[in-house]
């Protein structure tokens, strides 16, 4: 119990409690914007910028775009009467 006690202690100084401890950052990354992702997940601090893959990330986001788009076309068009 005393072991659970000391990790709990450990945590509440990081988490800026009485005696915080400065924890050091990880690094950013700094370059151009990134193409948006289905996670939202940003790029790695190394990342150079390069997009290697198979257009695949591209299609999906397309293809919810679209989804989305025809859904509200649709209702605007069943709409337009009233």
């Amino acid at each position: 119990q005393e072991e659970e006690e000391g990790r709990r202690g450990s945590k509440e100084r990081k988490a800026g409690g009485a005696g915080a401890v400065a924890v050091p950052r990880r690094p950013v990354y700094k370059g151009p914007q990134p193409k948006p992702n289905r996670y939202g997940l940003r790029p790695g601090y190394r990342w150079d910028g390069i997009d290697r893959g198979n257009g695949f990330e591209d299609r999906v986001l397309e293809t919810l775009h679209s989804k989305g788009r025809k859904k509200e076309e649709a209702y605007k068009w069943s709409s337009a009467d009233m």
